[in-house]
């Protein structure tokens, strides 16, 4: 162990001091604040900001208006409503509201009109992207000036009350006390996809690329008698994933201080613009950014799984990585074999979909224990639900297992491959490598 500690640091401070890690840290942390901002940008963009829905509205009757007004600005919100003097007799949309609503004096246009039963329908005409998203709001809105304007006073209020009937959660699921917190960890694991990817293509690449510049130095040939390949693997491996490590927690800690940071900024924002909407609406719209739990009400155990986890697929591509830049001559081979370790996460990736859903199907459980599928699989489940403790350590031991024997396949390889100058390893040669002793 104690030379696979040396290599390992001899290849941490040798990259650390790297030009491309640094530039890349930097380039890293620079799209990270960038990124912080990037909500608060483009809600400012998307008018958030700059003032409620205008919304034209045509009545058929006074009664209609009434109820409409009440519903829409004094219980409600979010919209100017502007009533014009046209009165509906139909569904369509008189030709000078439709005039000023392509001129852009309005964003939307609502007419209300009586069926030949009498009933008070809707036609909603949005012109902007946004007013669009506010259909299903807009009608569930409406309910009310329906009440209001089909029923009597007494029986609309009765009709209400029945309709705010009381409903409550109790959850039974062992970790997650709400559906917030099952929300965000649920997507802490679509995180972990993202990241493994990132972190397999870039240092993965790295290591076999790393493996390719030791078979070009003749040293090695001396080295590879004083030691097992094995271990000038391992100590290869670890050393660039303690590095990788080492950006990927510089890149947290800036994220975290970011999302503090930005989270201040974007709800000053929002509360400047809902200072600006109080002469629209009677009460501020909620803050999407802080009406709700955040992060930290995710389980601790959630945050444990996900560095156990993230590790484990780490190293076990890793180490496959290795293997294919042991066969190969030049760095150029290495991005072209990069398929045959990028496969199985892409098959990973479409089963933790199906992990998030139904963590509990059988061919989900049997993939969240084989090595190569598990680390992202296992641990999606583990956010989307309950796991029995037996399948989290039978899913860890032979990942680690796993781990082991492709170091062993790997430096068997690298024995083959650092012996061969000029010309790629034959397949017997291949064959006679893995056959013989580690």
């Amino acid at each position: 162990m104690s030379i696979v500690a040396t290599i390992a640091r001899r290849e941490y401070a040798e990259r650390i001091k790297q030009r491309g890690w640094i530039i890349g840290t930097v380039i890293g942390v620079i799209v990270i604040v960038a990124l912080s901002f990037l909500p608060a940008i483009l809600l400012s963009l998307s008018g958030v900001f700059g003032g409620p829905t205008k919304l034209a509205v045509v009545t058929p009757d006074a009664k209609a208006e009434l109820a409409i007004k009440d519903a829409l600005v004094t219980k409600s919100g979010g919209y100017d409503v502007s009533f014009t003097s046209d009165e509906a007799s139909g569904p369509s949309l008189p030709p000078r509201v439709a005039a000023r609503l392509r001129a852009g004096k309005f964003d939307a246009a609502l007419v209300a009109y009586r069926e030949p039963d009498g009933d008070l329908a809707f036609r909603y005409y949005p012109r902007k992207s946004s007013a669009l998203g506010d259909t299903s709001g807009l009608r569930q809105q409406l309910l009310r000036a329906v009440l209001e304007a089909d029923t009597n006073a007494a029986t609309a209020a009765q009709i209400e009350r029945r309709m705010n009937f009381h409903f409550s959660v109790q959850s039974l699921n062992a970790r997650y006390r709400n559906a917030t917190e099952e929300g965000i960890s649920q997507a802490l694991s679509v995180f972990l996809l993202i990241v493994m990817y990132m972190a397999v293509i870039l240092y993965g690449v790295t290591v076999a690329q790393g493996v390719i510049e030791e078979k070009s130095n003749r040293v090695m040939e001396l080295m590879i008698a004083a030691l097992r390949p094995a271990q000038l693997l391992a100590g290869k491996i670890i050393g660039i994933g303690l590095l990788a490590l080492t950006q990927f927690a510089l890149f947290g800690l800036v994220g975290l201080i970011m999302l503090v940071v930005s989270g201040i900024i974007t709800a000053h924002a929002i509360g400047i613009g809902a200072a600006a909407m109080a002469s629209h609406a009677p009460t501020a719209p909620t803050n999407p950014f802080t009406s709700g739990a955040g992060v930290a009400t995710v389980p601790w155990t959630t945050w444990v799984y996900l560095l156990v986890f993230f590790l484990l697929g780490f190293f076990t591509y890793s180490t496959l990585s290795a293997g294919i830049g042991a066969l190969a001559s030049r760095a150029e081979d290495v991005q072209g074999a990069s398929s045959l370790f990028t496969m199985p996460m892409v098959a990973a990736y479409f089963i933790s979909f199906f992990a998030i859903n139904d963590p509990e199907k059988p061919f989900v459980i049997w993939a969240s224990m084989i090595p190569l599928l598990s680390p992202m699989v296992m641990f999606t489940r583990i956010s989307a639900g309950t796991v029995p403790a037996w399948q989290i350590i039978t899913s860890i031991a032979l990942s680690l297992v796993a781990i082991w024997l492709l170091t062993l396949f790997a430096g068997k390889l690298y024995r083959v491959g650092v012996l061969m100058y000029g010309k790629p390893p034959r397949p017997a040669d291949i064959w006679r490598a893995l056959r013989s002793p580690a």
